[in-house]
């Protein structure tokens, strides 16, 4: 009965264990429980409240499966989570701990709420079993988590509060009491019993429990009893408090964690387009509740693990940037201190302003004269980034941090108009020229006659042939002395290939790449408008491209504007070629080199292995280096930062190298005969390193060009 009292037994005929014995009136814990989950739900509804605030527009009710899916990989089987393996694992244990024994709460609820069926037997001793090692497993994933925090004290964890180690205290204290009360009940039922196989079957079914157990024999019945009726209640008192306090702390994480993984963008990287910008009445972000309701989420959602801050070239170059802390952080704290003053003007319908000046008057605090772009975040941290994607890569909870800082960018640029001057630069030489070195637009096409390869390229303007793909070449290698080469290169190993190419020449525009990343959208909807109208006059299909920047706005973020084609990274098409048979090599260089993943053409797109295997090819001895692949370092480029001036920073008494030469010297550290990149900017970066190093027996290639030296 629920009512009922059951007292504790010996060991049982069939293996066995009665919910809730030895406790007087225990049925009243489902009547307390109301409390603490009356106070989640208040909590939850709070922050709701709060998301809903948000004014920009952001649609993620699509892919209903994918995101099922997503939701059930990353929540269960922490996929981002245990990519740091230590504390990534101890992590792990204590989430399916803490489920498991929550699904095991659960049973025992409802046994007693409506009257299922006791586990017994077999059943009973395996899932008694699988609960109390995975218990133990999050108790130890607690002190090890609590170690990493408190003793090693990573700099990614910079920002510890102790509402942290609060937390961290509460569920050690609800994970070791769980022990210490099943440990009180097995000795009791070991004195309760005639003879030891009576109950030798919890061995097997609560063997932390059995081992516990072992402190109490000492202990007489009555206080063993008296102790497990006194733990009992004081577990659920903390557990419920554990319940009530989760939309107040950090273990808010668990719901907002789920959303994300559930709301997190699917599509390939992109920036988020501007539709009908000539209609526009503001641009970009000025204000916090100007975002969209998941950039709100990603504010509750972040754990301040700092795998973001971690993985950061600015913030490990010495930048003001720090995407935990100056983003992520000081963001969710004015969004905390302005909530109110929206919530009461959306409630009595009023201006914020009104609200905001009455409180003022009140407290002396208004939060509203705070400039999100000048005060919360600053224009330095909004022009450190790179883009390179490193924070949303190695995020566990799929936070956009992108996309924010472009959209305040965007605000920056189109509607302050406040903008470093090289942007600025950047951007005369985009309107009148079509790239951003400035160099007259009629000359587009001059590299071919200079390196001598007019013959093999089907200029369309003047040829018009017909042509399977079309080379898009980029502005680097129309402008950039040094990258005429790696164009030359690649023109020679399509023409060997047989590859049908066309090229557009004065009709190629820049891609709009830097402009975007930089906020100018108005710029790069209008280069890639003229793009689309030279790529439809000439039946476009299919598309090369050697720049990743390029790659990624034609691959991505086209498709926006109505720009559908199949577009292929150079490196794909000439590790195809070589699969194919197309393209062999006629020696192996045997040469020793380090190979640069631009943040680009890998974070951005994936594209890891099709670069190597033609390297390989060519015969390379790639050596891979630590900061490689997804954990790639950025060479600073990139973010339209190409075209804007970076200092060394002298900070805490530590002088910080540029981002380019911290890159270089990684790839410096095995003693390499040759640094290969696949990508413009990069291979301007880390060339300016080498010079800066005076590594002068390294070269620095682009790996078209090492597959032509083998092919020579």
């Amino acid at each position: 009965m629920i009512f009922g009292f059951h007292p504790l037994e010996g060991g049982y005929e069939v293996p066995m264990r009665v919910v809730g014995a030895n406790i007087p009136y225990e049925w009243l814990i489902y009547i307390i429980m109301l409390i603490p989950v009356t106070v989640f739900l208040f909590g939850f509804w709070k922050r709701l409240e709060v998301w809903l605030l948000a004014k920009g527009e952001i649609h993620r009710n699509d892919k209903i499966l994918e995101r099922a899916i997503s939701w059930f990989t990353y929540t269960f089987a922490q996929g981002r989570v245990i990519r740091k393996p230590l504390a990534g694992w101890m992590h792990a244990f204590l989430f399916w701990g803490f489920f498991l024994l929550f699904l095991a709460a659960g049973v025992d609820a409802m046994h007693n709420a409506i009257h299922w069926p006791h586990l017994e037997g077999g059943v009973y001793i395996g899932m008694s079993w699988i609960v109390d090692v995975f218990g133990f497993l999050a108790l130890i994933g607690i002190i090890v988590l609590a170690f990493i925090r408190y003793a090693q004290k990573p700099d990614r964890l910079n920002d510890t509060k102790v509402s942290d180690g609060w937390v961290i205290l509460l569920v050690f204290a609800i994970l070791l009491t769980g022990y210490f009360i099943e440990g009180l009940r097995i000795a009791a039922q070991i004195k309760l019993s005639t003879t030891m196989a009576q109950i030798s079957y919890e061995q097997v079914a609560s063997p932390i429990g059995w081992v516990f157990a072992a402190l109490y024999g000492g202990m007489s019945l009555d206080s063993i009893l008296v102790w497990h009726r006194f733990l009992w209640w004081f577990h659920m008192a903390i557990a419920f408090l554990f319940i009530a306090l989760v939309p107040f702390t950090k273990l808010w994480h668990i719901f907002t964690g789920m959303l994300n993984y559930t709301f997190r963008d699917l599509e390939p990287s992109a920036n988020r387009m501007v539709y009908n910008i000539e209609e526009a009445t503001s641009f970009g972000v000025e204000n916090i509740e100007e975002f969209g309701w998941k950039d709100l989420l990603d504010l509750d959602a972040c754990i301040r693990c700092g795998r973001c801050q971690e993985n950061c070239p600015a913030y490990n170059t010495g930048k003001h940037l720090n995407p935990k802390i100056t983003i992520i952080q000081n963001m969710k704290k004015h969004l905390d201190a302005k909530a109110p003053y929206l919530l009461e003007a959306k409630m009595h319908g009023t201006e914020v302003e009104e609200v905001a000046m009455t409180e003022e008057a009140a407290e002396g605090v208004n939060p509203m004269e705070q400039s999100l772009l000048y005060d919360v975040v600053t224009s330095e941290v909004i022009w450190d980034c790179t883009n390179c994607r490193a924070c949303m890569e190695h995020c566990p909870m799929f936070i956009e941090h992108i996309p924010k800082i472009v959209e305040m960018r965007r605000n920056l640029v189109m509607w302050q108009g406040d903008m470093p001057g090289e942007a600025q630069m950047a951007f005369t030489n985009m309107e009148r020229n079509y790239n951003p070195w400035g160099v007259g637009w009629a000359g587009r096409a001059d590299w071919l006659k200079e390196r001598g390869v007019r013959e093999m390229v089907n200029l369309l303007p003047e040829d018009g042939k017909e042509f399977e793909y079309l080379l898009y070449a980029g502005c680097a290698v129309s402008f950039d002395d040094r990258y005429k080469k790696v164009g030359e290169a690649l023109v020679k190993l399509l023409d060997k290939a047989g590859v049908s190419f066309g090229y557009l020449g004065t009709e190629e525009f820049c891609c709009g790449d830097s402009a975007r990343r930089l906020g100018n959208e108005y710029l790069y909807q209008t280069l890639v408008s003229q793009n689309l109208e030279s790529f439809n006059n000439y039946g476009v299909k299919k598309i090369i491209v050697v720049c990743p920047h390029g790659y990624t706005a034609l691959k991505n973020e086209y498709p926006q504007m109505g720009g559908n084609f199949e577009v292929y990274h150079y490196t794909e098409i000439l590790a195809k070629l070589i699969a194919d048979g197309k393209l062999k090599g006629a020696k192996s260089l045997g040469v020793k080199m380090t190979y640069h993943d631009s943040c680009f053409l890998g974070r951005h797109n994936g594209i890891y292995d099709q670069p190597r295997n033609v390297l390989k090819a060519a015969g390379g001895q790639i050596i891979e280096i630590e900061k490689s692949k997804e954990f790639g370092f950025c060479c600073g480029a990139g973010g339209g930062r190409m075209w804007l001036e970076e200092e060394a920073v002298l900070k805490d008494g530590i002088q910080y190298k540029r981002i380019n030469d911290t890159r270089t010297d990684q790839l410096l550290v095995p003693n390499p005969e040759m640094i290969v990149t696949n990508c413009p900017f990069c291979l301007t970066m880390i060339s300016d390193g080498v010079k800066g190093a005076e590594a002068e027996n390294t070269k620095v290639f682009d790996v078209a060009e090492v597959l032509w030296k083998a092919m020579e």
